[in-house]
């Protein structure tokens, strides 16, 4: 079984990455959260820098791009080869309509002629291997379907695949019996990303599909950084747990203030963690109200403390915050 802490802009940077690669355990790998916006005529490396160097990684990583342009996907492939890369990753689910409306992200989708036309150009011109994070479809369920037609022609590594489409976000039911036919139909190892937010979601998708070795755990793990030790059954106590998060949010807390200068910045990337994290607490969504209005140092630094003393939550609680408590915070 292979454990993957899925990318989420603007949180699971490397700062993030590194301290919970030392502080979390059973995390197989990461990914980066998508490189773009790469002039193939004239490389910038501060593109890169979230995933550079690669020896820093305390995870292993494999760094992600969004394009439509197949000479942009062959130069970031050539430069992260360079520094020691052999699997980059292409973001064909990101649902956010800022991206999607320009055939970026899930947005490319209703489109498997250009997939194709670029994957004929990409895997022509890079030895590097490309896996494919992606979802049903853009606004249909059915057009992933299309769409693995042009992947069964290329020697995609992976097809990471969220079951729903991008219009949904993150919102109503998955669609597990598409799932299924799509795990039948595809010629590349597929793996489950989407709802895995305690162990036992994690059991019931596994019983229903044995065949799946690989797992991408996205806000689920945000939430419950110990859920991938839980799915496999490291034991760990309450208070060990409790340190680590402790542990853990000192080094990112004085990691982004070595950063920044910027109060607000720190202060807004701290809450961006704990939008997610609160609700490994018992009562920290609602507690997270009073955090999230903190504008100076001290009085957060208290609320966070405040916030690690309470008890931990159970995994309906932790469902609930899921479910109902991002929507409110």
């Amino acid at each position: 079984m292979e454990l993957t802490l899925a990318p989420f802009q603007g949180v699971t940077h490397k700062i993030y990455r590194n301290a919970f690669g030392r502080h979390f355990p059973g995390m197989d790998r990461a990914f980066a959260p998508f490189i773009s916006g790469v002039n193939p005529q004239k490389i910038n490396l501060s593109k890169f820098r979230d995933v550079l160097p690669a020896d820093e990684n305390t995870i292993p990583l494999v760094p992600q791009f969004v394009s439509i342009n197949a000479s942009e996907i062959v130069e970031i492939a050539a430069v992260l080869s360079s520094y020691g890369y052999s699997h980059i990753n292409w973001n064909m689910g990101c649902p956010f309509s800022r991206l999607a409306n320009k055939m970026r992200g899930c947005g490319i989708l209703p489109y498997p002629n250009k997939i194709r036309e670029m994957m004929d150009q990409i895997f022509s011109r890079t030895e590097t291997d490309i896996s494919v994070k992606t979802r049903l479809g853009y606004r249909s369920p059915d057009e992933l379907f299309k769409v693995m037609e042009v992947f069964n022609d290329y020697p995609i590594k992976e097809i990471i695949i969220h079951p729903r489409t991008g219009i949904q976000r993150y919102k109503g039911a998955t669609r597990r019996d598409l799932f299924e036919q799509l795990i039948g139909l595809a010629k590349a190892p597929v793996t489950y990303n989407g709802d895995i937010f305690h162990h036992s979601k994690y059991t019931q998708l596994q019983k229903q599909f044995p065949g799946i070795r690989s797992w991408m755990l996205g806000r689920g793990a945000l939430i419950n950084p110990f859920l991938s030790s839980q799915i496999k059954q490291l034991s760990l106590s309450d208070n060990h747990k409790r340190e680590a998060v402790k542990a853990f949010h000192q080094e990112l807390f004085e990691a982004i203030h070595q950063k920044t200068s910027n109060k607000n910045k720190l202060l807004g990337q701290m809450k961006a963690v704990w939008y997610y994290m609160s609700g490994m607490f018992s009562g920290g969504t609602q507690y997270f109200h009073r955090l999230k209005v903190c504008d100076d140092i001290q009085s957060y630094v208290n609320f966070a403390d405040e916030l690690t003393a309470l008890p931990l939550a159970s995994d309906d609680e932790i469902e609930n915050h899921w479910k109902t408590g991002l929507k409110h915070i």
